[in-house]
């Protein structure tokens, strides 16, 4: 879809792995610019660190669990939450 969409090869990478391994690499990398991630607010914590430490990239978090939801306003409150 990505590529459909029009983004240049290397504007979006998408990278899945073990926390200790592959999170810690991304989130001090100097050359890593930007970093979302969705998860617990310990490990959100722990990003922001490393990304302030190295060279204060961008970050965006979605925290408290690794099931995020997008609720539209004609959505049902109550199904949504349960």
């Amino acid at each position: 879809l990505i590529n459909e969409a029009g983004f240049p090869p290397g504007v979006l990478n998408v990278i899945s792995g073990y926390g200790n391994t592959v999170g810690n690499v991304i989130s001090s990398h100097m050359r890593i610019e930007k970093v979302a991630f969705t998860g617990s607010t310990l490990i959100g914590r722990k990003i922001m660190e490393a990304a302030a430490r190295s060279n204060l990239k961008n970050v965006t978090l979605e925290l408290g669990g690794k099931s995020p939801n997008i609720i539209s306003n004609d959505s049902d409150i109550e199904q949504a939450v349960n």
